[in-house]
């Protein structure tokens, strides 16, 4: 608010002027009394230096003169010597006493010398009477004739006298009334003082309590979030001053607030931009939303999305068609800039330009302002994105009017929207490149299970036939066989085996992955399996030397299952304990029922698996370090075949060994009581691959 009617002035200058008042009133008073102090005190000094000596000197003047009137008497009436010589000292007494009030007189100097004058002629008849003989007629006649002088001398002692206290007691008044005086004005002034004092202390409390009451309502209002109350400019100019302060500092709360809520607005947008840009996952609906957003979000007349194609800045996304600036800028001009625009993306800052035509624009090169003035644009901002140091593109920012400029909450908001486009362009292209990279992984995985499934077929034909001759020959069909034939024809029967489970295990794994591996469930006597596995691998076991030895219930197992799929589980892992144990070892195969499932366990004192090892053991065509160092033979696929038909099953496999030591692998499959293999939970077991507790060797 402004201030009404004259200029205020100060409390200091108040306090000043009335401290200068009320001091100028102290000494004023002190002055007039001090002075009817000193008034007083001359007029007493000069009734006791001057008059009251006088009015003395005057009184001995009449002693000393009745003195020698009495002593000139005594002598006339007895003619006594010593009476004359009484009256000689009276007189030089007298004599003394006149010089003292010659001197003492001043301006009383004319009564004494009349005074004089009647004692002059006094004296003369005193004269003649002291010459004149006793009895003498002429002394009565000389007696009358002196008595005129006498009184005389006698009147204007008595009126010097009178003067004198007269005199005496006007000096007493005139001291008296100046002091009256004197107290009276000084008390006048000290009343004022105390008044002016009293006015200056009210005029001080009212100049402070006032204002500051209203102060303390504004500061309330505004604690209270009446954020327009502002202070009323009363009061003294310190007051004034505080209440403009007050108003000042709401002014700048008001415009932080106003900052920061426009801070928190485009922060929220351009968080929103973020979840926006975040959500797409090809580059192209990524550009898309950013150019979207930030339009909506920056508040400019103009948004051009640049992004980096082929090492240059490529047209702006989504205005190709209605690009401000020529068509030959992104030729003859960007280029320059990508430099530039690396600086700031390694600072993570934009280029800021208020006005194009003022000194400001004097930043960028002639060719680069020129055609944006001439394309309408006041103020420019660039900001760029990128991951790291690799720029991916710019954003550029402009308005076409004057007079609003680029806000810091603005410039934050790009920068934030910038760093998140970048981020997420980079995942989007990456995202795009893992695409392209697993579709192409796919194309060669799908072409490698076809052609392994294509050579393990035309494999099969053949070796069918060559294994059919073998079993005419050894059953001796076309001839008796010597013992080297029979023999060679064993290996060569034995060999044809392993290639034919070989081709087995690779048409499996094919139908696995080509998810063409059927399986016909129904219920299936675990126990049956289970027996049936320990009776093919007795004859290994045997040759070997092996003891193998089962524990199995004597109720049957029963589960849902695919029995040639399950014998084919059971075979696999009763092959790989006979086949890893040594010669005088142990096989124990037992099995039991624990809470609705089937446990088998394949426990043998074979040559274990390194720790190393047991964690790749699923792998396909991986096979244990120990094996491949003693040339076990194997391929490598028939435990993953194993985990995979344990799966599909709906059961769990794990097992536990020791290098040197021995392996023991566990099943858990299902039985037929706990669940169907068409109901939900089975069919959400068959679904999982259950990982082991540490692996499985092959």
């Amino acid at each position: 608010m402004k201030p009404r009617g004259r200029r205020p002035s100060s409390i200091t200058s108040r306090l000043w002027r009335g401290g200068i008042g009320f001091a100028f009133l102290t000494v004023g008073a002190g002055t007039l009394i001090y002075g009817g102090v000193r008034y007083q005190d001359a007029a007493i000094g000069d009734e006791v230096k001057n008059i009251h000596p006088l009015e003395i000197t005057t009184l001995e003047i009449r002693a000393d003169f009745a003195s020698c009137q009495a002593a000139l008497g005594a002598y006339i009436l007895t003619r006594e010597p010593e009476f004359l010589s009484f009256y000689s000292s009276s007189i030089s007494q007298l004599d003394v006493t006149l010089g003292q009030a010659r001197s003492r007189a001043g301006k009383e100097l004319p009564e004494v010398i009349d005074q004089q004058h009647a004692l002059a002629a006094w004296l003369t008849y005193a004269d003649q009477v002291q010459i004149l003989p006793a009895g003498d007629p002429t002394l009565g006649r000389l007696a009358i004739e002196s008595y005129p002088s006498a009184d005389a001398f006698a009147l204007a002692n008595d009126g010097m006298l009178a003067q004198l206290r007269a005199e005496s007691q006007t000096a007493i008044n005139n001291a008296e009334r100046v002091l009256t005086r004197a107290v009276t004005w000084s008390g006048i002034l000290a009343g004022l003082a105390v008044l002016l004092a009293l006015l200056a202390a009210f005029g001080t409390i009212r100049g402070i309590t006032r204002p500051l009451s209203g102060l303390t309502s504004t500061l309330r209002r505004l604690s209270a979030g009446d954020h327009a109350a502002r202070a009323d400019l009363v009061g003294s100019l310190e007051a004034r001053e505080v209440a403009q302060s007050v108003n000042t500092l709401a002014d700048e709360t008001d415009r932080l607030r106003a900052a920061q809520e426009e801070h928190s607005k485009l922060r929220a947008m351009a968080r929103e931009t973020g979840f926006r840009i975040r959500e797409h996952l090809h580059a192209d609906d990524v550009i898309g939303a950013a150019g979207a957003a930030l339009e909506e979000s920056l508040g400019a007349d103009v948004v051009y999305l640049h992004v980096m194609r082929e090492g240059r800045l490529g047209p702006p996304e989504g205005h190709e068609d209605d690009w401000l600036l020529p068509d030959t800028y992104l030729d003859d001009v960007l280029p320059d800039a990508i430099p530039m625009l690396d600086r700031l993306l390694k600072n993570q800052s934009s280029l800021v330009i208020q006005d194009l035509s003022g000194p400001e624009g004097d930043r960028l090169p002639p060719e680069v302002r020129e055609p944006m003035r001439r394309a309408g644009f006041v103020s420019h901002m660039v900001t760029p994105f990128g991951v790291g140091d690799e720029l991916l593109g710019m954003i550029a920012a402009a308005r076409l009017h004057p007079g609003h400029p680029w806000t810091e909450a603005e410039i934050d908001a790009a920068d934030s929207i910038a760093a998140d486009l970048g981020r997420g362009l980079h995942h989007a292209r990456l995202y795009e490149e893992e695409n392209r990279l697993v579709a192409e992984l796919k194309s060669v995985d799908r072409a490698k299970s076809d052609f392994v499934a294509t050579v393990s077929h035309e494999l099969r034909t053949p070796l069918t036939s060559v294994t059919g001759y073998i079993e005419m020959l050894l059953d001796q069909d076309m001839g008796q066989l010597t013992p080297e034939q029979k023999h060679a024809l064993d290996t060569i029967n034995r060999n044809t085996t392993r290639l034919q489970d070989l081709i087995e295990d690779l048409l499996t794994i094919s139908a696995i992955e080509a998810g063409t591996f059927a399986a016909v469930t129904k219920p299936t006597n675990l126990l049956d399996i289970i027996e049936a596995a320990a009776e093919d691998a007795a004859p290994t076991v045997a040759s070997k030397g092996i003891t193998l030895t089962t524990a199995l219930p004597p109720d049957r197992l029963i589960v849902h299952g695919d029995a040639s799929h399950l014998a084919r589980v059971m075979t696999n892992l009763v092959s790989n304990a006979v086949k890893f144990t040594p010669a005088g070892g142990r096989v124990e195969l037992t099995a039991d029922v624990v809470s609705g499932w089937a446990i088998v366990s394949v426990a043998d004192t074979g040559i274990g698996i390194p720790d190393a090892d047991q964690k790749d053991l699923f792998t396909r065509f991986f096979r244990a370090s120990n094996a491949t160092k003693r040339a076990i033979p194997g391929t490598g696929l028939g435990l993953a075949i194993v985990q995979s038909i344990v799966a599909r099953h709906g059961g769990e496999i794990s097992f536990q060994s020791q290098e040197g030591e021995g392996t023991t692998v566990t099943l858990r499959l299902p039985l037929a009581q706990r669940a169907a293999p068409d109901a939900p939970a089975y069919r959400e077991a068959a679904r999982r691959h259950a990982p082991p507790a540490l692996g499985v060797r092959s």
